[in-house]
This record gives structure tokens, C-alpha cells and sequence, in this order.
């Protein structure tokens, strides 16, 4: 992962903050928790999150950092198991639900437009203020357009060529959740990467929200 920074060094080690904060989240099990048992979860639902108690006493003690980050690598989670694409959920799962790699989530950012090219697509742009880019590596979770809209949602590794990462500014953003821009040029993504079309997109939109709202009533039932 090239990372464009006046000082790898402060990068890294600013980094690895948030590091020990996803290897704590996902060592506490509740990333795997509406994730089928024969695929290394616990079972149930996702909206099993905000209704067993234990959970939400979880939630209600994370700081809002982890919240970040807990969302963003549960929304890419959700995207593996609502996608077609088998192979790239068998191959990454494990890694996510395990906090091995950071889960990357794009689709609070403006889309970017994808070229068709021969069995995939060729990408420019940037993208600010995307959470989760660890520095030991990431899947980055990307809504792209080709007619005007939300056409395809794409999984992104962070060692891609020509795929760069910019520490967020402040310093805090990229010691706490990893938060940064990532950069495109002339990224060459293939038809393997991807894990849907706008019907995934809007199912994970909905997934996004039941994120947000259940982690918003679990930190206010915590102030009652």
C-alpha cells in the first residue's frame, strides 16, 4: 500500500493505534455475529447486534473511533455475504472477521466513475475521508458509476497498482480509525472484484442505516 506522507515512519507508527483498536473489536466476537456458522460466525442476524443484551453493552462502550471502525468492517462484512461472488467471499472473510485486514467502506463517499475496459475497469479519482485503511492492508468496499449512478460495487485490495493512501489531517483521524484519502490513477480493477450491482448497493445502504441507527440506540440508552 504506497502511502503519501512527508514521513512513513510517523505513519506507520500513528497507525498503529488503530491497529490494536480492530484486533480488540474483532477479538471480542461481534463482528461474527449475524454471520452464518459454516462461515466462521456465530449465527443469527445483524439486528441480533442491538437486541441481545450483552451486545449492546458492548456497543455502548466503544469509543467513537471503534464505532467507526466496527461499522466499517461490519459493512464490508455484510457486502461478502450478500454477494454472488463465492470466491472472493471465501478468500476474504476470514481475514475481515478475524481483523487480520482492515474493511474499508466507501459508500458514505461521493461515487466514482468506472471506464469499462477489457473484463473490468479502469478508475481515476479520490476519495476523502474513508475509515479503516490499515496499514497492514485493507479491502476497500466501492460503489462505482457508468451511467450516472450507482452501477457496480467493487472490492479493492490496498496493494492494487497505482492505488495510493493519504493519512487523514488531523494526525488523530489516522491514529484512531485509520481514516484517509485514497487515490486512483488509471486503476485497472477486474470482473473478479466484483460483488454486485445497484440491487447490492441499495441492500447495503439499508444495512448501513441499521448500522448507524442501532449504534445510536444502544450509546443512548447508555446516557438514560
Amino acid at each position: 500500500m504506497p502511502l503519501e506522507t512527508e514521513s512513513l515512519t510517523t505513519a506507520r507508527r500513528l497507525g498503529q493505534n488503530a491497529a490494536e483498536r480492530l484486533t480488540a473489536i474483532a477479538s471480542a466476537g461481534y463482528l461474527r455475529v449475524g454471520v452464518p456458522i459454516d462461515l466462521g460466525g456465530h449465527g443469527g442476524t445483524l439486528q441480533d447486534l442491538f437486541q441481545d443484551p450483552a451486545a449492546r453493552q458492548w456497543l455502548r462502550d466503544l469509543p467513537y473511533p471503534d464505532q467507526w471502525l466496527f461499522r466499517s468492517q461490519r459493512l464490508v462484512v455484510e457486502a461478502l455475504l450478500r454477494s454472488d461472488n463465492v470466491g472472493l467471499r471465501e478468500l476474504v472473510l476470514p481475514e475481515l472477521l478475524d481483523g487480520a485486514m482492515g474493511g474499508a467502506s466507501a459508500m458514505e463517499c461521493p461515487c466514482l466513475t468506472a471506464m469499462p475496459a477489457d473484463l473490468g475497469w479502469r478508475l481515476n479519482g479520490r476519495l476523502v475521508g474513508v475509515p479503516n485503511l490499515q496499514w497492514a492492508g485493507f479491502y476497500l468496499l466501492l460503489p462505482v458509476q457508468v451511467n450516472d449512478r450507482v452501477d457496480d460495487l467493487l472490492l479493492v485490495r490496498s496493494e492494487e497498482n497505482d492505488v495510493t493512501v493519504q493519512a487523514g489531517d488531523p494526525h488523530e483521524l489516522w491514529q484512531q480509525a485509520a481514516c484517509g484519502t485514497v487515490s486512483f490513477r488509471q486503476v485497472f480493477l477486474r470482473a473478479d472484484e466484483w460483488l454486485g450491482d445497484r440491487s447490492l448497493w441499495q441492500t447495503l445502504a439499508d444495512a448501513n442505516r441499521a448500522l448507524q441507527q442501532g449504534l445510536g440506540a444502544a450509546l443512548s440508552r447508555s446516557t438514560n
